[in-house]
């Protein structure tokens, strides 16, 4: 398809991971989360805008993901990690989130950087495909 439709969707994926790192060192973790979760979910859409220049309406990454093993398979191992850092989408966005979600409390420091380091492979591997 065309190169100029996935770059400022992975523009944004880039730069939700540098400020995912950045508020991860003040111990920000739920925004360390939300900004992971966000990076795997406008890598993946980069991708699906360019092998077929449109990407479902859904922040689920797991939907996502599917949607890219369709046209490589080799996504499918990052299944595990997108249901990680699935849980993570509404929960760190608002204080009366869904009861049920994080059933821990907010993430840990420890949940935070597993999140960040997720984002950065899923980045890094979608990057590899892309031109």
């Amino acid at each position: 398809m065309s190169a100029n439709l996935h770059q400022p969707w992975l523009d944004k994926a880039e730069a939700d991971l540098v400020v995912a790192r950045l508020v991860l060192t003040k111990e920000h973790h739920t925004h360390a989360c939300f900004l992971s979760q966000q990076c795997l979910e406008k890598a993946m859409k980069a991708y699906l805008l360019d092998q077929s220049g449109k990407y479902p309406r859904t922040h689920r990454l797991v939907d996502l993901l599917t949607e890219c093993a369709n046209f490589n398979p080799s996504f499918s191992k990052f299944q595990a990690d997108c249901v990680v850092v699935d849980q993570y989408y509404t929960p760190t966005r608002y204080p009366d989130a869904v009861p049920g979600n994080l059933l821990g409390g907010s993430p840990s420091e420890i949940e935070a950087k597993e999140a960040v380091d997720i984002a950065e492979a899923v980045l890094k591997f979608v990057k590899s495909l892309l031109p």
